[in-house]
């Protein structure tokens, strides 16, 4: 994620919209239909986030994300709150293509 909030903030933005998460551990949070781990990315680096195409593994923070069902709808309503709040978002996965389908025939 590319964002100069800090873990909480997005945290917060999260909440807003998929309700009050329960702490887990130290960095882990649930919602209930997925559990989410963000930390600072310890790759992070200013002027390398601007390299094509892959920039995105130096935005500032990352996340874990732990889907049980409907993985590929959530995964893209995941992301379009964090668009939505002006976070830039790459979404890496084993699913990629089926989540790039599945957009595209939104």
């Amino acid at each position: 994620m590319h964002t100069s909030l800090s873990r909480e903030g997005v945290l917060a933005i999260l909440e807003k919209h998929f309700g009050k998460a329960k702490k887990l551990g130290l960095s882990d949070c649930s919602f209930g239909r997925f559990d989410v781990m963000i930390r600072k990315n310890d790759e992070f680096h200013a002027e390398k986030l601007r390299m094509y195409p892959d920039g995105f593994l130096y935005y500032e923070l990352t996340a874990e994300i732990e889907i049980y069902k409907d993985i590929i709808p959530m995964m893209n309503e995941i992301s379009k709150v964090l668009w939505s709040a002006g976070i830039p978002t790459v979404i890496s996965c084993d699913k990629e293509d089926e989540l790039n389908s599945y957009i595209m025939g939104l």
